[in-house]
């Protein structure tokens, strides 16, 4: 079975970081996905987190089941967004089954999977979540290269800085809060472990599991939209 990695246990000791940062730097995606997420029965959110996305798919589908390892994060979720269609649960998401949980008409999932020990075991395993008809959409960061070194993200979060405040594309105090975040240890220690495929082996892996999908890039990410078969 599909097991998510001890590196996304590391969310625990940074949930209010990331918590935070997801809050900045979000609109983009917040964005893609309004034109992706429909309306409807059920929706599942694997690797949920904070509940950000969960909320938004709260507005949409009768039931939302948001499911994330970190308990941390889910805390901050309950506490935070909470919602009478949403139900936040500590489960690996190898552990959400059709014949235990059922199927839904959603299943989304963001940044989340690079962490599984079986890339291909998971997609089938989400594949076989959804309804005929139903949707699913997945997200996840991509790079160049596998490993992006402590060094790289520190020069990237010095250039969005000085991008911030010359372009004046976000308050200076802003600026300066989303700098310390990028830069703070833990997130840092934690996205430093990370894993990526190129764009290339995002499409190339994704599509042999979902044929006809269609993709996106946002930023560092790639976004997957796939349509299952009436």
């Amino acid at each position: 079975m599909t097991r998510v990695s001890p590196s996304a246990g590391s969310f625990d000791e940074i949930a209010e970081v990331f918590d935070r940062f997801a809050e900045l730097v979000g609109g983009p995606l917040s964005e893609y996905l309004e034109t992706v997420f429909l309306h409807g029965d059920r929706a599942l959110d694997l690797g949920c987190g904070s509940g950000r996305h969960s909320n938004m798919l709260a507005d949409r589908y009768r039931e939302v089941l948001g499911v994330d390892v970190s308990e941390p994060m889910l805390e901050i979720a309950r506490t935070r967004r909470p919602r009478p269609n949403v139900t936040y649960q500590q489960r690996d998401l190898g552990d959400v089954r059709a014949d235990t949980d059922g199927r839904f008409d959603l299943v989304f999932s963001v940044n989340t999977l690079h962490h599984v020990s079986d890339l291909e075991q998971a997609l089938g395993q989400i594949r076989d979540l959804v309804v005929p008809g139903g949707r699913v959409v997945l997200v996840d960061n991509v790079a160049a290269r596998p490993a992006i070194t402590r060094r790289w993200f520190i020069g990237a979060a010095v250039r969005g800085l000085v991008t911030d405040l010359v372009r004046r594309r976000r308050p200076a105090r802003e600026a300066f809060e989303l700098f310390r975040l990028n830069t703070h240890p833990g997130w840092l220690d934690h996205i430093t472990t990370d894993r990526f495929l190129s764009p290339a082996q995002f499409e190339q892996r994704y599509g042999s599991v979902f044929p006809g999908a269609r993709y996106q890039g946002l930023y560092f990410a790639r976004a997957m939209c796939w349509d299952a078969p009436e």
